[in-house]
């Protein structure tokens, strides 16, 4: 799985690492676990979602450091996410129907 901020909210069910309030996309950002001032690398295991005042309030420190520990710790996913598609049964072929699973309004 590609490592990319939206990734990163959806491994983390968008919620802020730090705090636990659950965002939209627009009032996240993304926090290094091991500031990058310190060498702190931009992968999977180092960057978390965070809400804006966390990410101020932990500023260039760890965790630790900063008091504010982490609901999960960060690793990389093995899943991809899901894709969910509403599709109206006028819209699909007819032989498609056996092979999708079809909502009825």
């Amino acid at each position: 799985m590609r490592f990319c901020r939206e990734n990163v909210y959806i491994r983390d069910q968008y919620t802020c690492q730090y705090c636990a309030t659950k965002l939209p996309a627009k009032q996240l950002t993304l926090d290094h676990v091991v500031p990058a001032s310190h060498n702190g690398p931009k992968n999977w295991t180092n960057v978390v979602s965070a809400c804006r005042a966390c990410n101020q309030k932990k500023a260039n420190r760890t965790p630790r450091t900063a008091n504010m520990p982490l609901l999960n710790e960060p690793k990389a996913p093995n899943w991809l996410p899901t894709l969910a598609l509403e599709i109206g049964e006028d819209h699909v072929p007819p032989d498609w129907s056996p092979y999708l699973r079809l909502s009825t309004g």
